[in-house]
């Protein structure tokens, strides 16, 4: 206890006592919880072997006020953000409040629920996962989006059920007079052999400084079949910190995407538990950052039960003075024998004041699995640059067509047209950038 009294808490950070005006029983549960633990765990520091790494003035300098409190902006029109696969298949959040008006989910089977946690929060799926899988041990964040969330996407698909158009989760950040923080969440419960893409956005309309804290929440029943496209495009001046944790019985998948575009400070916590034997998980990534941005990612691949295949490639491009750290783990318990697992991290530094620090990490207590991992850090090739030269390309150009081919490989695994699009542009617009 002397060390939380000697560290400051989140609370301090955030400046003012966090309120929730939830309803669901459920909700206010998790909300008490929250509190309890965040008054019991420091906010981290350089001193902290997870931490260490990361500069964390962008949240320690700024006091950060509820979205009430901050006077936010309107969104005005954001059609533009919509998909035209997802145009009633969609939920939006607007500073991690939901609203009704721009959301649309008309087009769904028989059963679905896609809506926000407020009005279902008595459902037996809340009240049985809520909060049930996010043990993140040691953490101030996850247990702060327990503590001060009041209202969540909730996602639910009953047995045999296949949602053919992509749910799309658009979460908007606007413009303030003040910092304000923001704990979105998303619980999906998917019964056995259900199935699904889920889009999830976290956009910043302006060049302001929040503080976004995301949980999301996903349990996979039998045979259930997620794939999960996260794509973060905060203000480079916000801090993102997420985590996305899921668990998965008995035959499910669950792909999981994530590409990191904005924020000044990007932790990404992601988590996947096997908790039957024969599942299958993907935990890619896609990073493109520059000027003094930070971007961490401290992933977990958990394998507890025999029979389980996963995969993770986390690419990352660092130009300017950004700094990418990657922290991996492939956990393997004692009895979770016939586990195939590859992880590996590719970075690619464009400046030579760009920083990154990796260490993929193997923890293997079975004896009959197959586990690799690995890690590269390098700069442009100069015979391909020369070669690409001396076929009719400027050497700029050469460049950005060998960094547009680097990153290439993330974006087409994404299954949604529309995203596909959406995403080469933005590797266009980064390449190209002056």
């Amino acid at each position: 206890m002397s060390e939380v009294i000697n560290k400051a808490t989140i609370l301090d950070y955030i400046g003012s006592d966090i309120r929730s005006d939830a309803t669901s029983v459920a909700i206010r549960a998790i909300n008490m919880r929250g509190r309890d633990v965040i008054e019991n765990v420091a906010f981290p520091t350089r001193k902290d072997e997870d931490w260490r790494f990361i500069d964390l003035k962008s949240i320690t300098k700024n006091t950060f006020v509820s979205v009430e409190e901050a006077n936010t902006a309107g969104h005005g029109d954001l059609s533009s953000h919509f998909l035209p696969e997802a145009l009633n298949t969609r939920l939006v959040f607007v500073n991690g409040v939901f609203n009704k008006e721009l959301s649309s989910i008309s087009d769904l089977p028989n059963h679905v629920i896609v809506g926000n946690l407020s009005e279902y929060g008595e459902h037996d799926a809340v009240k049985e996962h809520l909060g049930t899988i996010t043990n993140y041990e040691d953490d101030v964040f996850a247990p702060f989006n327990d503590a001060a969330f009041n209202d969540a996407a909730f996602i639910y698909l009953p047995e045999e059920t296949s949602v053919e158009a992509p749910i799309h989760i658009l979460n908007i950040f606007t413009d303030a007079e003040q910092a304000f923080y923001a704990t979105p969440r998303l619980l999906f419960v998917g019964e056995m052999y259900s199935k699904a893409t889920i889009i999830e956005e976290h956009i910043g309309l302006a060049d302001n400084v929040y503080l976004n804290v995301p949980v999301t929440e996903f349990k996979l029943f039998a045979g259930a079949h997620v794939h999960h496209a996260r794509i973060q495009r905060d203000s480079k001046k916000a801090s993102h910190v997420s985590r996305p944790i899921a668990m998965l019985d008995r035959n499910a998948e669950y792909h999981s995407y994530t590409i990191c575009l904005g924020a000044k400070l990007f932790r990404n916590e992601p988590r996947v538990i096997q908790n039957a034997t024969e599942v299958d998980f993907t935990v890619d990534g896609l990073v493109l950052i520059d000027g003094d941005q930070i971007a961490d990612t401290h992933s977990i691949m958990d394998h507890r039960f025999a029979h389980g295949n996963s995969h993770q490639l986390h690419k990352v491009v660092v130009n300017d003075k950004a700094h990418s750290i990657f922290n991996g783990k492939i956990f393997v318990a004692k009895d979770a024998q016939k586990i195939d697992s590859f992880q590996e991290n590719r970075n690619l530094l464009l400046s030579e004041e760009g920083k990154v620090n990796t260490k993929p990490q193997l923890e293997i207590f079975a004896d009959d699995v197959r586990c690799s991992h690995g890690a590269t850090i390098g700069h442009l090739n100069d015979e391909e640059v020369f070669y690409l030269h001396s076929r009719g390309l400027t050497e700029q150009k050469s460049r950005e067509l060998l960094v547009y081919a680097f990153a290439l490989e993330s974006v087409e695994s994404m299954e949604v047209e529309s995203v596909e699009k959406l995403l080469l542009n933005e590797v266009i617009k980064y390449t190209t950038r002056d």
